[in-house]
């Protein structure tokens, strides 16, 4: 009886507050200011006020705009045009009967836009600093970035969304500069582009045409324009400039591209043009061609990377079996791992092959007692490792880390095939057998994923895939060798001591 008295006095005391809040805010307009937040220097822009909540009293409304250079606006819509590049403070004050409210915000007015694709996460304040010193000389530098990805393909993905939810800007843009690893930016804008084409009405290609797209990048420069021709005829842009880091703000503040281009040519900055001149094909680059045409249709450069990491990967794996002995679940698990490492990420990677690891260790020890055959015993620890699989990936949807599953959902499900190599070796080598061949196979993964891994081989190979034919000899030479292994002369040690003797 007491809980209910306290009950009932607490909601005597708390309903009326609640109803006055109610009250309060049904009473009261709420001015809303719609439009951009940025608009060159004598171009029109909108505001419009159709969305300020009013009352329903039937009391004429006004629209007061004050538009931050002196000029008063009246009316539900303001179109304004500018004549000096800066910030300015758009008011908007609307007053209804005996009520008046008001709300602000910014405008920035500018001279130049650059469009800056990013996701150099060591280079963010930099990047803040360029951003703000544009901005006292009328340049406004529109940044989309990535910076929380981890690896190239999500970064890839990240980028492709953002340059869809800001196709407007990109178009308006004068200039475009990327600034990514490992060619993420270019690829996503090609990947933008391509998707364009297939638009009827679409103006994207009319726009790039006239443009100039500086690519900021550390690694060699030569290597990465025979590259990124692909990229350039899928684009078609004016040109494309590959250069440092300490030309971004060069590029950014140049009167013209034509201006910056010479510039970098009287200076002694590293730097290589791309346009329709370049990329002239001849037969001894015949494999870099077939990887340019592959670039032009629509694949992805970063899957023709994992393509041609295959036959180095293999070519490693096979240097620490036949060379040094170790042992591995063979030649295609371990590849298997390292390319779902490279395209997962070392560290989410890691964590799917544990899980894949441990399920497939439980779901087996709990089949012993059925007395199951092999092949069905199988069939049922893959399917648990799946749906094992399906909870992580639910687990990373509520966490809000999404954007891995949308691009490395075949390479996880290629991983759990690794259930059946690691159930058959626990049921014919044993428990600590199998634990031990599972870790040999990790680390020899984890060796060759350092090697690949390395962002200059991954351009070299891309920018010379020629060199791959080389691994071909290297392996008829390392195939004809009979001599032991490594670890054979440590294991027959004492052997060899008797027989010395």
């Amino acid at each position: 009886m007491r809980k209910i008295f306290l009950s009932i006095l607490l909601a005597l005391l708390f309903i009326p507050g609640i109803c006055r809040a109610v009250e309060f805010d049904v009473g009261t307009i709420r001015p809303v200011i719609s439009g951009d937040n940025i608009v060159r220097v004598n171009k029109n822009i909108i505001f419009d006020a159709s969305s300020t909540f009013l009352l329903d009293t039937g009391d004429p409304v006004t629209y007061r705009w004050e538009m931050g250079d002196g000029t008063v606006i009246f009316g539900e819509e303001a179109v304004h045009t500018y004549d000096q590049a800066g910030d300015y403070t758009v008011t908007l004050t609307v007053t209804q009967g005996g009520q008046k409210a008001s709300i602000a915000r910014g405008v920035y007015v500018y001279n130049k836009l650059v469009f800056l694709l990013t996701d150099v996460t060591e280079r963010r304040e930099n990047i803040e600093n360029l951003k703000a010193d544009s901005a006292e000389e009328g340049i406004f530098v529109f940044v989309v970035k990535s910076y929380e990805a981890t690896t190239a393909f999500v970064s890839e993905e990240t980028l492709y969304s953002q340059l869809n939810d800001n196709l407007s800007n990109f178009i308006n843009a004068d200039a475009v500069a990327v600034w990514t690893t490992r060619g993420s930016g270019i690829n996503a804008l090609t990947r933008l582009v391509q998707q364009e084409i297939e638009k009827e009405g679409s103006n994207l290609q009319e726009a790039l045409k006239n443009k100039t797209i500086l690519v900021i990048s550390e690694e060699n420069i030569g290597t990465l324009g025979r590259i990124m021709q692909g990229n350039f005829n899928i684009i078609k842009p004016k040109q494309i400039i590959i250069t440092r880091q300490y030309e971004l703000k060069n590029f950014v503040i140049a009167e013209s591209d034509d201006a910056f281009l010479e510039d970098l040519e009287k200076s002694v900055s590293d730097y290589s043009l791309i346009n329709e001149e370049t990329g002239r094909i001849s037969v001894w680059n015949s494999i870099s061609y077939l990887v340019s045409f592959m670039i032009s249709k629509g694949i992805p450069s970063n899957t023709i990377v994992l393509l041609l990491m295959l036959p180095i990967i293999a070519t490693i794996i096979t240097v620490l079996k036949q060379v040094i002995g170790v042992t591995t679940f063979g030649l295609y698990t371990p590849s298997i791992i390292t390319l779902s490492f490279l395209a997962l990420g070392l560290k989410f990677g890691l964590v799917i092959l544990f899980i894949i690891i441990i399920s497939g260790a439980l779901v087996r020890s709990l089949l012993d007692r059925f007395n199951l055959l092999h092949i069905p015993r199988i069939a049922i620890v893959l399917t648990f490792s799946t749906l094992i699989i399906l909870l992580t990936l639910a687990l990373g949807t509520y966490l809000g880390i999404t954007s891995i599953a949308t691009i490395a959902v075949f390479p996880m499900l290629i991983m759990t095939t690794l259930a059946e190599k690691f159930v058959s070796a626990l049921g014919g080598r044993g428990f600590y057998a199998a634990i031990l061949l599972m870790f040999e196979t990790t680390m020899v993964s984890l060796i060759c994923y350092w090697v690949v891994e390395w962002h200059y081989l991954q351009n070299l190979i891309l920018g010379h895939p020629e060199i791959i034919l080389l691994l071909i000899i290297f392996n008829y030479m390392l195939g004809r060798w009979t001599g032991l292994r490594l670890m054979e002369y440590v294991r027959f040690r004492e052997v060899m001591k008797h027989a010395e003797e």
